[in-house]
């Protein structure tokens, strides 16, 4: 009876069940799913986002996503070259990722952040596998990249769909790595094949983002400093190893020249001097590290106050940081050198976003910590597993180890699934960025234009006013206040604020545009010529100027002239509409039908439903006949 029990198929069933829990956790899938969970669960609720501040424009209103045409464009131009308007990014595979995405989910937003939590969870999965060939430790792995997948600081990066260009970093920064560490061995035919895997993905970190260029730096220090065969291996084998990191990076900088037309581009703090650059530096450091620390009062957007003397709070708590960082280095490079590594990644990644000059408005933000906070990962997982040898023989120790790490874990999730929800439209990302930083006058000033376009200009004046208080010389205040008393017919009190805005910033485009239509409506035809003439001197290839101007020639009867401005327009973007529509209509004028009929017919093409365009060209069908 017992031999037949112990043969029983239930006691088979378990055992086999059992054999194969064994096997899957010790395999690689078995920690894998979990680090999938780990970094998709907490993120679901994004899924229900919608398009949020910058969003908008470089998707809805970027022609480059629409068509495989215009790939030339997306990789030797600057990201904002769809409406004409200079930058200082070169992110092609950003755009070339939402032309992907367009073609697959079309307009849906819940595709496009779809995408940015797969992406978070591949990342998190290299991740586990870089550190295994790093530490050879799957445990210590594992910890690594469940904290990363759980720390709460990377919630913008995921949730801002245009924040994507930090995911694809990180990506394809831990991919190359994965390749140099692989890129070894005296197999000459594997060691060329990885070679060139190395390269290709280091190619996409470079055409992801900038900081993409310390790769090579990190791959020399650890090949040097920590790579397991250093000590048996020549300086020749080394270079080989490294070195062709080192001449991709050189000829990226050529592209990116060629690609923004020229290297320095105009900074938003060109009034800062090189003391004050490093004043600001040095305070940075000591910021990103306690968000890294205590991810609680998270913020879309931190107002940059720039530092001017050695003795203020944040220049000291920076000097500080540097000198606890420091001391834990050497302390890590006496004890367990590998571990330091981490604090290299971290530091040497940081390090392109410290410069006050290099960066946009939002000189701190929480995305830059995406692809520094792998260092600081892999210190965390060595203290964890650390923590977790200590415990063994100590089972209320263990307990009380995984009850922390557990509530632990909870609370980040917890964190991750609220700072999704700020992310839910731009009301919602507007209010909530200003009730944590309520200084930030261009997160307020775009607050107040969407509830202009909703119609609600009471609240549009109020934010609005509310930023020039706080800003008494910003000329986007005074321009989107005139605009409001525009929208009143209160064209004289308009004109006196859209000519000190001009006053304050001459390159002012919008307030040049706007005052231009004030001289129309106050009868100043001349007026109105030279200020929208001075906005396309300005800015030769914005799309709204020539569009205005095409629409002010029109008026005046000027055709050929119209013509030429709307033409320039559909240059920069052939799938405007508007520009398409308002040409046909001209051509018309012109008694050119024929010509008129493909302006029309190629807006609708672009723009399926467009009602002009429909109304337009049925008009003119019938009249035909």
């Amino acid at each position: 009876m017992e031999g037949n029990l112990l043969n029983s198929p239930i006691v088979n069933l378990l055992n086999l069940k059992s054999r194969i829990g064994r096997g899957w956790w010790r395999s690689d899938w078995g920690w894998l799913v979990l680090l999938a969970s780990c970094a998709v669960l907490p993120y679901a609720n994004s899924l229900v986002n919608g398009f949020v501040y910058d969003d908008g424009s470089q998707i809805l209103e970027n022609q480059y996503i629409r068509s495989f045409r215009y790939l030339r464009q997306i990789f030797t131009t600057p990201v904002f070259s769809y409406i004409g308007i200079p930058s200082r990014y070169y992110r092609p595979m950003m755009t070339f990722g939402y032309l992907l995405c367009y073609k697959v989910f079309g307009f849906s937003p819940t595709g496009f952040h779809a995408v940015n939590v797969a992406l978070h969870a591949a990342i998190v999965c290299l991740l586990f596998f870089v550190s295994r060939r790093i530490f050879g430790d799957r445990m210590l792995a594992f910890a690594a990249a469940a904290a990363f997948a759980l720390h709460p600081i990377h919630t913008e990066a995921v949730d801002w769909i245009a924040a994507v260009t930090d995911l694809e970093l990180t990506f394809f920064y831990l991919l190359t790595f994965w390749f140099f560490l692989m890129h070894n061995g005296s197999d000459r035919r594997r060691f060329v094949l990885t070679c060139v895997a190395m390269l290709v993905s280091f190619g996409l970190a470079l055409l992801s983002k900038e900081q993409a260029v310390t790769l090579p730096l990190v791959a020399t220090v650890y090949e040097h400093f920590y790579r397991e065969d250093r000590a048996e291996t020549g300086w020749a084998r080394k270079f080989s190893r490294y070195g062709p990191l080192w001449i991709m990076a050189a000829a990226y900088i050529p592209l990116r020249m060629f690609s923004l037309g020229g290297f320095v581009v105009v900074s938003n703090y060109g009034n800062l001097t090189p003391y004050q650059v490093l004043l600001s530096a040095c305070a940075l450091p000591a910021q990103y590290l306690w968000k890294l620390v205590w991810p609680v009062s998270l913020s879309g957007y931190y107002v940059f106050h720039k530092s001017a003397s050695p003795l203020e709070p944040p220049v000291i708590a920076g000097v500080l940081c540097a000198v606890l960082l420091l001391a834990g280095f050497v302390w890590l490079w006496k004890r367990i050198r590998l571990v330091s590594f981490g604090l290299v990644w971290m530091l040497a990644t940081l390090a392109p976003v410290l410069n006050p000059k290099w960066l946009g408005l939002n000189v701190f933000t929480e995305r830059y910590l995406y692809l520094p906070s792998v260092g600081f990962c892999w210190i965390v997982g060595w203290g964890l597993r650390t923590l977790w040898a200590a415990s063994t023989g100590r089972p209320a120790l263990r307990r009380a180890l995984v009850t922390g790490l557990s509530v632990l874990a909870l609370l980040c999730a917890f964190r991750i699934v609220t700072r999704n929800r700020d992310w839910h439209d731009d009301v919602t990302f507007y209010t909530r960025t200003l009730d944590t930083s309520p200084a930030a006058n261009l997160i307020r000033v775009n607050l107040g234009t969407i509830y202009r376009n909703r119609g609600l200009m009471n609240d549009a004046d109020r934010e609005f006013r509310e930023a020039l208080l706080q800003e008494p010389n910003c000329a986007e205040c005074l321009n989107n206040i005139a605009w409001n008393l525009m929208a009143q017919s209160r064209y004289t009190e308009a004109r006196e604020l859209l000519t000190k805005a001009i006053r304050l910033s001459p390159r002012a485009v919008w307030a040049r545009l706007n005052l231009g239509i004030v001289y129309l409506q106050l009868g100043m035809t001349e007026g109105a010529g030279q200020e929208f003439r001075a906005a396309a001197a300005v800015a030769p290839k914005d799309i709204r100027v020539w569009s205005t101007l095409g629409s002010f020639y029109q008026q005046q009867g000027e055709l050929a002239q119209a013509e030429a401005a709307y033409q320039r327009v559909l240059s920069v973007n052939p799938y405007h509409g508007e520009t398409r529509v308002a040409l046909g209509r001209l051509f018309e004028a012109e008694h050119r039908p024929a010509e008129a009929i493909r302006e029309y017919q190629t807006a609708l093409e672009n723009e399926p439903g467009l009602f002009d365009a429909t109304v337009a060209l049925r008009k003119l069908k019938a009249d035909q006949k």
